[in-house]
């Protein structure tokens, strides 16, 4: 198995769902699952309290950018985001199970201010020179020119959320060494993976692009060759274009591909346009069986091809059964299966799992717990009739009847039945057009 490293805490988990997209739920609901399944305590390594600092990010951001996303002035809560309820709707959750249950709240921040008064403590330990300089430089921003609107708002302490989430990715590379005389280490961060985010501005709910970030410091330590794979329902547009004209990095993409859906790029012909790329585009009622395919016969060839030294792999949620988006059919069983495929195909790389879409935390939450189960052990949570455990956040499933697979069971009212649209020829088109 090798060493097992994961970014994961209360802590990271209340910052990372500031993300507007995450509901004030979608990562506490993961480390909730973590914990009642007793699943961090099987890691060698839990990374509590990660930060990173301005320097770190303009390893790949321009500094104007970075600049305008940690400006202090948004550390705060800003004008029109002061209600607290939507961010803190699972703290009550968790009082009312612990007065059913007569115990004490475990840590839990109930406002952001506290939340930040921590991370504060967290920075002055850790802060660079750049970040005490930047501090003295703020003036007010144009968010339009960095894309800060629309699918990407300014929102209360969006520095903190940068910095924290970005740190939780980069802290794992701190785990992985090359030629290392260990057994290779396989590191996870669920709420890492924001591949939208560009060089200058972001994109897609991305902010800062952690996977490039983290890409370029495994370079730094030695590792030549990396391939990235991306298992979203959208193209990893940002991640492709940083490494466009690279020999060293391949990334390989597989994404949902139609007319006007974000963002819009990521067909096979986009793939000439750079050394390394692999598009895979894809069509509405995507199933297990043919992504099954896909995986073996274009995605595992294509990475034999690149023979890298580490793997990193973008873990999207939104193409599977119950998200939100509804255009891809994908089990959860079915998606872990093609992602452990390819953690197990390469025993002698080390491999970094990373978060991604997926707007429906409830599903979410029962995808990451699954994947880290059958990564620690492959006889995880094999009960057909399992049921969601006893924890602090267990109302959240109430509407599910506390089901795991509530969203896969033959004949449940959650289950939707898509017509798949993938045409079995196609998949020849692709490995042709590859030439594998």
């Amino acid at each position: 198995m090798g060493k097992l490293v994961i970014a994961c805490s209360q802590f990271q988990s209340q910052v990372a769902d500031l993300l507007p997209c995450n509901k004030g739920r979608k990562s506490q609901l993961v480390y909730g699952l973590l914990n009642c399944y007793s699943l961090l305590d099987k890691f060698d390594y839990v990374i509590a309290k990660p930060y990173c600092d301005k320097k770190e990010l303009l390893k790949f951001h321009a500094e104007l950018y970075i600049d305008a996303l940690l400006n202090s002035s948004y550390d705060r809560l800003l004008p029109y985001d002061e209600d607290e309820s939507s961010w803190s709707q699972l703290l009550e959750m968790a009082k009312d199970w612990s007065h059913r249950h007569e115990t004490q709240v475990t840590t839990h921040w109930s406002t952001r201010a506290q939340l930040y008064e921590y991370f504060q403590g967290l920075r002055s330990r850790k802060r660079s020179a750049a970040d005490v300089e930047s501090d003295d430089e703020r003036h007010e921003i144009d968010g339009k020119a960095f894309n800060l609107e629309g699918d990407c708002p300014i929102f209360s302490y969006l520095p903190m959320y940068c910095q924290v989430v970005t740190g939780a990715t980069l802290r794992l590379a701190d785990y992985i060494e090359l030629n290392s005389q260990d057994e290779r280490t396989i590191a996870i961060n669920w709420d890492g993976g924001r591949h939208h985010a560009m060089k200058k501005r972001a994109s897609g709910f991305c902010y800062v692009n952690d996977i490039v970030l983290l890409i370029q410091k495994l370079r730094s330590k030695g590792f030549q060759k990396l391939t990235y794979v991306d298992f979203d329902l959208h193209h990893g547009d940002g991640v492709e274009r940083a490494f466009q004209f690279s020999s060293n990095v391949q990334t390989i993409s597989m994404h949902l591909f139609e007319c006007g859906f974000f963002p819009t790029t990521g067909s096979l012909e986009d793939s000439k346009k750079g050394k390394n790329i692999a598009n895979i585009p894809l069509a509405h009622g995507l199933d297990d069986e043919y992504l099954d395919e896909i995986v073996t016969k274009v995605v595992i060839p294509l990475i034999d091809h690149h023979s890298p030294q580490a793997i990193v792999i973008q873990c999207g949620g939104d193409g599977l059964m119950g998200d939100e988006y509804n255009e891809w059919q994908l089990t959860i069983r079915g998606l872990c299966e093609n992602i452990l495929k390819i953690v197990s195909n390469y025993s002698n790389c080390s491999v970094v799992l990373l978060g991604g879409g997926g707007y429906n935390p409830t599903v979410m939450s029962r995808f990451y717990a699954y994947l880290t189960g059958k990564l620690i052990d492959p006889k995880f949570l094999q009960d057909e009739d399992a049921i969601i455990p006893e924890h602090t956040f267990i109302d959240a499933y109430h509407d599910e009847h506390y089901k795991f697979w509530a969203y896969e069971i033959e004949g449940s009212l959650l289950r939707k039945t898509l017509k798949n649209e993938n045409k079995s020829q196609f998949i020849n088109e692709v490995k042709k057009h590859y030439g594998i």
